[in-house]
C-alpha cells in the first residue's frame, strides 16, 4: 500500500510537473527573493536612525545641595567623569550677577571636557542676596569672609565663628565630598576685568587670561588683591592647603561674559600644569 502510495504521488507529480515551465517558475522565485530583498533594505533606510548622545554627555542633572537663610535652593550639577576635579562657583556676591548667566554655558563646556575632567557648579551661592542685590547674605554676613581659615576673624560681616551661615556650610561640605583640584570663582569688580589667584594656580591664571581677552577686553592676572581677606575661600583653600584657586573678576555692569569666559575655561581645561596640584595631598588629609 505505502509502495502504491509513493507511486501514486510519483505519478501525480510527474503529471503536474510538465504542466509547469520549468524558466518561469525559477524566474518568479529569483524575483521574489529579489523583491524581498529589497523590501528589507527599503525598510532599513526608511527607519530612523538610533539617537546617540555624544559621548561626553550625561545623564547629569541639577540638585540640590543646601538652602539659603530665606530657604532658597542652592544648587549644583557634577558634569563629566575625568580623574582631575574641577568647582566652579557662578556667584558668592550678591551685588555681582555678572558670571551668573555664563553658568548654563559653562555646564556645556564641562562635558566637552567630560574624558579628562569632573566639574561640578554651584550655580548660585548666595541666591539670597542676588534677589535683594546685596553682597552680603540675608543675615547680613559675606560668604567670602566665612571660611575655616587660619586668618578668620569674627566680625559683624564675617560671623561669630567660620561656617555659621548654611550657605557656607552647603559648599563647605561639597567641597569636603568631591575634593576638586581646583576651584574657580566668578566676581566682578570695577576695576575687572582681572584674575586674582591663590595657591598653585599661575598657571590656570594665565591661560584664563590670554584666552579671555578679546576685542578690547584686556584681562590682567593679579597675584594679590592689595587688602586682607580673612576667612576668604581663597584663604582657606589656596593658602592653607595649598591648592589652586582663581577669583575670577569680571568687569562691573558688563552685559554678557559668556564668550569670554568659555574660551577662557576651555584654557583652563587644556593648561598644562607647571606647578602640582597636589591632589595626592588633599586626597592623605
Amino acid at each position: 500500500m505505502n509502495a502504491m502510495k509513493r507511486c501514486s504521488v510519483g505519478r501525480h507529480q510527474a503529471e503536474i510537473v510538465p504542466r509547469m515551465t520549468p524558466s518561469l517558475s525559477q524566474g518568479n522565485l529569483f524575483r521574489t527573493l529579489w523583491l524581498l530583498t529589497l523590501a528589507c533594505v527599503l525598510c532599513a533606510c526608511a527607519s530612523p536612525p538610533i539617537a546617540r548622545e555624544p559621548a561626553h554627555h550625561s545623564s547629569a542633572a541639577w540638585r540640590t545641595i543646601g538652602a539659603s537663610v530665606e530657604g532658597r535652593p542652592i544648587d549644583a550639577i557634577t558634569v563629566g567623569g575625568g580623574p582631575r576635579r574641577m568647582l566652579l562657583i557662578g556667584g558668592i556676591h550678591g551685588d555681582e550677577r555678572e558670571g551668573l548667566g555664563a553658568v548654563d554655558r559653562a555646564v556645556e563646556i564641562a562635558h566637552a571636557h567630560g574624558h579628562a575632567w569632573t566639574t561640578t557648579i554651584v550655580r548660585d551661592m548666595n541666591p539670597d542676596g542676588t534677589a535683594r542685590g546685596t553682597r552680603t547674605n540675608a543675615r547680613g554676613i559675606d560668604l567670602n569672609r566665612n571660611w575655616p581659615a587660619r586668618n578668620f576673624k569674627p566680625g559683624r560681616a564675617r560671623g561669630a565663628q567660620p561656617l555659621c551661615e548654611p550657605e557656607t556650610l552647603a559648599v563647605h561640605a561639597l567641597i569636603e565630598d568631591i575634593r576638586p583640584s581646583i576651584v574657580v570663582v566668578f566676581h566682578s569688580m570695577r576695576s575687572g576685568p582681572l584674575v586674582n589667584f591663590d595657591g598653585p594656580a599661575r598657571a590656570y591664571a594665565d591661560a584664563f587670561a590670554l584666552a579671555a581677552s578679546h576685542d578690547g577686553a584686556a584681562w590682567r592676572v593679579e597675584p594679590s588683591m592689595g587688602y586682607a581677606t580673612p576667612g576668604s575661600l581663597g584663604s582657606w583653600f589656596g593658602i592653607d592647603q595649598s591648592l589652586p584657586i582663581l577669583t575670577i573678576e569680571f568687569r562691573r555692569g558688563a552685559r554678557d561674559v559668556t564668550d569670554e569666559t568659555a574660551r577662557a575655561l576651555h584654557a583652563i581645561y587644556a593648561a598644562r600644569r607647571k606647578e602640582s596640584l597636589s591632589s595626592t595631598h588633599r586626597a592623605e588629609r
